[in-house]
């Protein structure tokens, strides 16, 4: 591998180390575990309710990851659970009045500057952005299914 890769893909790993950090430290400032602020800016994010499952394969977190979050969330009164009709464990995942009071406070001012940072970006910024990202995830998943095959 020339020096030259090596620089750029230890760039790129920094760069996402540091935006993952800069989220944990939103979720710590919040008093939210990674988890539990990842389940609320879903929740927050989304046109419409979310199941456990719908969080959990979404957002590529363990199932019992996202239960303990919610479970943490539920008892602090930001979140409940509704049964979906004619299922017997299928519950939606919604805020409560104090959780939406909570996200109008925390989460809802992420999800503004996140709005304002990516429209810095003009349209093909934009565009060119997401093609590289999901080309180097596509490229990535390849590669690492090779080493899990051995």
């Amino acid at each position: 591998m020339s020096n030259n890769a090596k620089a750029q893909i230890d760039k790129i790993n920094r760069l996402y180390k540091q935006q993952g950090n800069l989220y944990h430290n939103l979720a710590v400032r919040f008093g939210l575990s990674d988890t539990a602020f990842w389940v609320l800016y879903a929740i927050c994010s989304s046109k419409g309710p979310l199941t456990q499952y719908d969080l959990a394969n979404g957002w590529f977190f363990p199932k019992q990851t996202v239960n303990s979050a919610i479970t943490g969330l539920e008892k602090t009164g930001i979140l409940s659970l509704m049964p979906l009709a004619g299922t017997s464990k299928s519950k939606n995942v919604l805020l409560t009045e104090a959780g939406s009071k909570f996200c109008a406070g925390t989460l809802m001012p992420v999800l503004n500057a996140e709005r304002r940072v990516i429209l810095r970006f003009t349209k093909e910024e934009r565009e060119a952005f997401l093609l590289f990202m999901e080309k180097q995830l596509v490229f990535l998943k390849e590669e690492t299914e090779r080493i899990l095959e051995q």
